[in-house]
């Protein structure tokens, strides 16, 4: 079976999940410009830590970085890995715990395509629902602030998209030796909170998935984070290699 018919079924599978998660990208991207105001109320009339002072007046003062704070640097990234690790959890699991596996690896088909035609969809998905919610975000700032957001926040599209990747193969990795996608997500996910570790940790933020994927050197310096994204792509290949070996050494 040529890789066409593959990835025509895996987005027929999936069209409900990756259509839910454009929803929820361009809700989240439209309410935080809209909401910009009442935050901004809200932050001015609650009292704040010290330590948290510089950050909120930076954000009071200037709406770029308000958006960026609440986008790219959060809610932008987090939506992606809770997405990726259900989309990847759900790929290869439930083909045996439904018994359809039997039927797809009697087809012409290695597995290795099957892997990777998973992947695609899957990673291919979550890079449009972020792409929606980043339109979204945008015209709402234009409509609502009257100022759009500047080409970084497209570029932060990339890195974002390529931590999620990173999940995603992990998740997948965990769905190709099981047949529950609910277990396979969850050690997927709680391999997902052990990433989080480097990130609380100065010295160790180089190693954290998670801080890559909210493209910093975008927003401080105006500069792509090129060896961030091809170290991220380098370790997404691996865990996919792995994947498709955990799924070639399976009986069916």
């Amino acid at each position: 079976m040529p890789i066409r018919p593959l990835l025509i079924k895996e987005l027929r599978e999936a069209r409900w999940k990756l259509f839910t998660a454009g929803l929820v990208m361009v809700a989240l991207g439209a309410v935080i410009p809209a909401t910009h105001g009442f935050v901004v109320g809200l932050l001015e009339e609650v009292p704040l830590p010290p330590a948290l002072l510089p950050q909120v007046q930076a954000q009071l003062r200037d709406v770029t970085t308000y958006l960026w704070a609440n986008w790219p640097a959060k809610n932008l990234y987090q939506t992606l890995v809770v997405a990726a690790l259900v989309f990847g959890a759900g790929a290869l699991a439930p083909e045996f715990g439904r018994g359809t596996a039997v039927f797809l690896f009697s087809r012409p088909v290695t597995r290795r395509a099957v892997v990777l035609a998973k992947f695609a969809v899957g990673v291919a998905g979550l890079a449009l629902a972020a792409l929606a919610g980043t339109l979204a975000l945008d015209l709402t700032a234009r409509a609502v602030l009257g100022q759009g957001v500047p080409w970084t926040f497209y570029a932060a599209l990339v890195p974002a998209t390529a931590g999620a990747s990173v999940v995603y193969g992990i998740a997948l990795w965990f769905s190709a030796r099981g047949d529950d996608g609910l277990r396979a997500g969850v050690w997927a996910a709680l391999a997902a909170a052990a990433l989080s570790v480097p990130s609380w940790v100065p010295n160790l933020q180089v190693a954290s998935v998670y801080v890559h994927m909210t493209a910093r050197p975008l927003f401080l310096e105006g500069r792509f984070p090129w060896l961030e994204v091809l170290g991220l792509a380098a370790v997404t290949a691996l865990l996919v290699l792995a994947s498709a070996r955990a799924l070639e050494g399976r009986d069916v």
